[in-house]
């Protein structure tokens, strides 16, 4: 409850009207968070009329495809984000940004003054590790599908209650050929507008698109892929801490006060996936490392899959990614050690990750 009274813009701050109205109907908003619901629903009003606008201003991007997008995976905690603005620095590639994840409607013809706005209603570092956050800052694509299609594991962070019923987006193995298609569509719609608005090649992120390798295939084939690994018991002990963080200003119900089943769960999920579909990817368009790799050589492992992916020569990037490595603040942070009970749950569900990327155990 430290929390409570705190209501920090997130993804579900790009939702219509219609989209919250159906979200309220599925799910209950308790008393204690009635307050974060109302200035939900305030946006949803702004969000449905910006739409509109963007819909009468902007040209549709009807005939344009996201070209060989680069698609960064891992599960939450495994350096993701670190590898993915490193990226994101190079001048040939485009990241979508927080303003166009959670306005991928209209960001086209609002991005301009609208995000001014926004950006005093956000903190300026992530609760969960202090990096740094801000309306232009790369931001996860997963979001912005979650405003399109309604359709991430995301929303059983708002609505716990129902945690089990929305986790079947992470893989969308258990979903509806309908849902996948709709799914398909709004990554297309998304990737179509961020690359009609840049003009460039995409990279994006989500960790749940490390389940889901079989479909991104089949909407891009020409994709390529950088997946990025850590130490099962580091990531355990870091996701453990981005929900006891991050969740507690998205939650519009009260929550568990242990969520050990549900992380390990989802780990799992996610790494069988993986292993399943990851040989489904096209020789040379797959890039593999490790956070602890990245952490003791980060120039010499960006060279390494530049090279792997042919993304063109590292020399041109080089010095725009030693400027941003010298001025990274970011510290890992430090946990307790897990209880013999939590190492044996971790160590069944995990044991493909220790087993395949040697980790200790």
């Amino acid at each position: 409850m430290k929390h409570r009274w705190r209501t920090d813009l997130n993804w579900l701050s790009g939702l219509s009207t219609s989209q919250w109205l159906r979200l309220l109907r599925e799910n209950r908003v308790h008393r204690e968070y009635w307050h974060r619901g109302a200035v939900l629903s305030a946006l949803s009003v702004y969000n449905s009329l910006a739409h509109r606008i963007d819909s009468a201003v902007s040209a549709k991007p009807s005939h344009v495809r996201a070209q060989a997008p680069v698609f960064v995976l891992g599960h939450w905690r495994s350096g993701t984000t670190w590898l993915y603005h490193l990226l994101a620095r190079d001048p040939a590639l485009a990241a979508p940004n927080a303003f166009q994840v959670t306005n991928p409607r209209s960001f086209a013809a609002t991005e301009w003054l609208a995000a001014r706005v926004f950006q005093s209603l956000i903190p300026n570092k992530r609760v969960q590790d202090d990096v740094a956050l801000g309306m232009h800052t790369p931001e996860e694509d997963e979001y912005a599908i979650g405003v399109l299609c309604g359709m991430t594991p995301y929303l059983g962070r708002s609505f716990p209650d129902r945690a089990a019923f929305y986790e079947r987006f992470l893989t969308l193995r258990d979903c509806s050929p309908t849902e996948r298609e709709a799914f398909g569509q709004a990554m297309h719609d998304f990737t179509a507008r961020l690359t009609q608005h840049t003009g460039k090649r995409l990279v994006l992120k989500s960790p749940a698109h490390t389940a889901r390798i079989r479909y991104l295939l089949k909407w891009f084939p020409d994709a390529h892929f950088v997946h990025i690994h850590r130490d099962p018991t580091a990531v355990f002990q870091s996701t453990r801490h981005l929900y006891d963080t991050v969740d507690w200003f998205w939650t519009l119900q009260r929550r568990p006060a242990n969520h050990d089943e549900q992380i390990l769960r989802q780990y799992r999920a996610l790494h069988d996936a993986w292993f399943e579909d990851a040989a489904l990817i096209p020789k040379g368009h797959l890039h593999e490392l490790s956070y602890e790799s990245l952490v003791d050589d980060p120039i010499g492992n960006l060279q390494s899959l530049y090279s792997s992916l042919n993304l063109g020569p590292f020399e041109r990037v080089q010095a725009t990614m030693e400027e941003a490595l010298s001025g990274r603040a970011y510290r890992a942070n430090r946990f307790e050690p897990l209880s013999d009970s939590a190492r044996a749950a971790l160590h069944k569900a995990a044991g493909p990750c220790f087993d395949a990327w040697d980790y200790a155990r």
